[in-house]
């Protein structure tokens, strides 16, 4: 059994088609199917059942990707053995970032990373969640971090932290900076709200509607900067998160009220690729990153009693 056919059948089995698995490998489909063909003939049994609609594994196609993701992780394994070995820390990192972390999270994550390893080519994907899920499960990035989903086919995740969302206004508001605000009694509001494609939309919309928010106007914007820079310079506010806005802490250009009454919060998750194929590199800088957003997190959590809203500095502020 040769390692490309197992690379390619799990390609398959993953895409369930043969034109995604050929595009996600950069390979040809006739190519592909031959290895497929192959790969079937070599150990004798059908792996694929193929029908105009794609292709479902067989049993004995279950099987197979169940050793055939103990064979890649222990290959990628032993491949970081032997580097270690030779003292490098080399290769690249392809990381998918949401804009909610790349205001305040992300750069100095990388600086710590590309100090220690300078040898490292990191790669950064800004986009939302449903992209950045996608291109995770085809192998296109190393790990993305992004809220739960319900559709977790070719991932695994594991639960990063909690923040808590925030009403965004401008200075002029009469309300104070850190004051906390029910949506219920903050009306009317002249809200930005992300597009309906948006995976935060449906959120604020339900929640909007539980606690009868009484909105007087809306635009639809995805821009996440875009969508500050308005708030300073306008009456136009925005629901956002803490993570986003920790660098507006100081109060000086936009002022945050955390939402209470009830609160508002949303779950990240690191989500890396099912076959678990994540180098040290990838690991090491995905750490980075996690706890800068988890030291974010923490500046904001209520829960006994104390976080920024009450005074707190920031750890980045200190």
């Amino acid at each position: 059994m040769k390692f490309q056919q197992i690379l390619t059948f799990v390609a398959v089995y993953q895409e369930r088609s043969f034109t995604a698995a050929a595009e996600r490998i950069h390979a040809t489909q006739s190519g592909l199917s031959m290895q497929i063909k192959e790969l079937e003939e070599r150990i004798g049994v059908r792996l694929f059942d193929r029908s105009p609609k794609g292709v479902e594994p067989t049993a004995a196609g279950q099987r197979l990707y169940e050793h055939a993701l103990k064979v890649l992780r222990d290959v990628e394994s032993l491949r970081e053995e032997m580097h270690a070995i030779r003292g490098e820390v080399t290769g690249s990192v392809s990381a998918g970032l949401m804009p909610t972390f790349t205001r305040a999270a992300l750069a100095p994550a990388i600086a710590e990373f590309a100090a220690d390893s300078p040898h490292v080519d990191i790669r950064i994907v800004e986009a939302y969640s449903a992209v950045l899920t996608d291109m995770v499960r085809r192998e296109q990035l190393d790990f993305a971090i992004v809220p739960p989903t319900a559709d977790a086919d070719g991932i695994r995740s594991q639960h990063v932290a909690r923040d808590r969302e925030l009403l965004v206004t401008s200075v002029n508001t009469p309300r104070q900076h850190l004051e906390t605000v029910s949506l219920a009694d903050a009306g009317p509001l002249k809200l930005i709200l992300p597009g309906t494609g948006n995976a935060r939309r449906e959120k604020l919309d339900r929640h909007l509607a539980s606690v009868g928010a009484r909105v007087e106007s809306t635009i639809e914007m995805d821009a996440m900067m875009a969508t500050l820079s308005l708030i300073e310079h306008s009456d136009w506010c925005a629901i956002l998160p803490t993570t986003l806005c920790h660098p507006d802490l100081d109060g000086r250009r936009r002022k945050l009220h955390p939402l209470v009454d009830p609160e508002l919060s949303v779950d990240y998750t690191l989500i890396t690729p099912v076959t678990g194929l994540v180098s040290s590199p990838a690991r090491e800088f995905s750490d980075r990153v996690t706890e800068q957003i988890k030291a974010i997190c923490r500046d904001w959590d209520f829960s006994q009693g104390s976080g920024a809203a009450d005074g707190d500095a920031a750890p980045g502020n200190q």
